[in-house]
This record gives C-alpha cells, structure tokens and sequence, in this order.
C-alpha cells in the first residue's frame, strides 16, 4: 500500500532541508521525482541521490513565484510522463527582518513570508490541477507547520542564533523574535488545503498538509535547541528524515480515503 512505482511526483522546494530527505525517500518507495527549486547547487546529498536514481531523479531550476516558469515544467513532464500523480509544496521563504520584534517588522518582509509559505502553493496547485482533474487522481501534500494550529512561546528564542543561520542579514538584531508572518501563512495554508480538498473530492484529488515541528539543524546554537527541546513531551527536536513516513502515507495509497487532513508530526508540542 506504501508503495510510489511509476508515480510521478512533483515537488517545489526540494532542494531545501526537508526537501532533500522527501527527494530520498520517494525515489526509495519508487515514485518518479521532479525536484523543482531556485537553488539547485548540489550538494553532496544530492549529488549521491542523482548517481543513484539517475533514471528517476529531474532537479530542475526554477521560480515558483512566475507563472511562466511553472508553466514551463508543468508541460515538459505531462508531455513526457503523461500525468502527474503527486504534489508537493515544502517551500518557505524568510525576509532579513524575520527575526526582528513585531514592531518593526516591514510590509516586505511579511509579503516574502506570504509569497514563500502561501501564495507559491497557491500557484502551483493552480498550474497542476488540470492534469489531476484529467486523470481523476491526484495527492496533493502541503508542508505547514505546528506553528499554524498554535502560538510561538517568545522566550525561546531568547540567547539562540537563528537570524544568523536562516537569514543573509543579521547586523543589528540582539534579541530574537519569531515572526508572526509563519504563523499567519502556515495557518492560512491548513485551511486552504481543506478548502481545495472540498472543492475537487469529486474528483478523487486528495488534498492534505503535513505540520511538522521544530526539525534539528546542528547549526542552531545549545541554548535554543535545549529551550526548545524543553517544551516537547519527547524531548527534542526532530530528526529531518522523521517526517518521510508521513509524506509516504499521504501520497500512497495506504491513504486513500484521507482527505482535508492536518497530519501533525511535532513529537507532541502542541498537546499541552
């Protein structure tokens, strides 16, 4: 029922830190992968992925904010593999000012979060439903977060070094806050996603989102990631493979019957 042979996946974000271990594990269960991202530097991650699944594995460079592009890659893989079985948006996008107090917060760094965690899947979705509504089949997988069901607990942040592993220009930010664009768009996200599951049900198109808690990054300094830890029941963050079982489960089979669902992978942060 786990299984993805001769299903073509389409995934915008792949070459990001969630993307990379998706990439792994679809082309594992069988599934044939378009990786689409604007940074297709490979890595040496996936450099072993591309030796290895050569016959299975497309990276392909592009913008998912235009159009154009994703109109580009929706023709070239219906032109070669005839349908598209399986959606995936795992893309986020950060501003300079992310990490800054809510106050000073720019209306273009809330616009790039939005762009980022919201309106990409809003434009791919767009461009691929019509080969789903086509065909009558189709999984569409939307990566939220545990930040769209709850709050952020400000004083985590306190003393972690997050603006300078996530965002290009850290000068000037002493305190850390999260910011609340994530959570707005993330939210929005969960909500969209049982919206679409709504509107094309008859059409057999499952529409799901998957909101994964904190995933471990050894770039994070001690003091945020035992602050953090702190606030899960199991006690730490999660491992960046830990989250493939869910995204197997909701584009295969064994799900079938599953649609509009949040399925939250957050090792229990947001049960207390």
């Amino acid at each position: 029922m786990f299984k993805l042979d001769g299903k073509v996946v389409v995934m915008f974000g792949g070459n990001g830190h969630l993307g990379r271990q998706f990439s792994k594990a679809i082309l594992e269960y069988g599934g044939i992968l378009y990786s689409c991202d604007l940074n297709i530097e490979e890595t040496k991650e996936m450099e072993t992925i591309k030796n290895k699944y050569a016959q299975k594995f497309n990276l392909v460079n592009l913008d998912a904010t235009k159009k154009e592009e994703l109109k580009k890659i929706y023709e070239l893989v219906v032109e070669k593999e005839k349908k598209v079985d399986i959606l995936i948006n795992t893309t986020t996008m950060k501003g300079d000012d992310f990490y800054l107090p809510f106050e000073k917060v720019s209306l273009e760094g809330w616009n790039i979060g939005i762009l980022g965690n919201l309106t990409i899947p809003f434009l791919t979705i767009q461009t691929f439903i019509p080969i789903m509504k086509k065909k009558r089949n189709g999984s569409i997988i939307n990566i939220a977060s545990h930040y769209g069901i709850v709050g952020n607990d400000q004083r985590i942040y306190e003393g972690s070094n997050l603006n300078k592993v996530y965002t290009e220009n850290s000068s000037g930010v002493k305190q850390i806050h999260s910011h609340g664009v994530y959570n707005a768009a993330k939210g929005g996200l969960i909500n969209f996603t049982r919206y679409l599951a709504a509107y094309y049900g008859k059409y057999n198109i499952r529409v799901n989102t998957i909101s994964p808690g904190g995933i471990y990054n050894k770039n994070e300094n001690e003091i945020f990631l035992r602050k953090y830890s702190d606030k899960v029941p199991i006690g730490r963050k999660a491992k960046p493979h830990e989250i493939n079982g869910a995204l197997i489960f909701l584009s295969s089979d064994a799900s079938s019957y599953i649609t509009g669902h949040n399925l939250v992978v957050d090792g229990g942060y947001t049960i207390w």
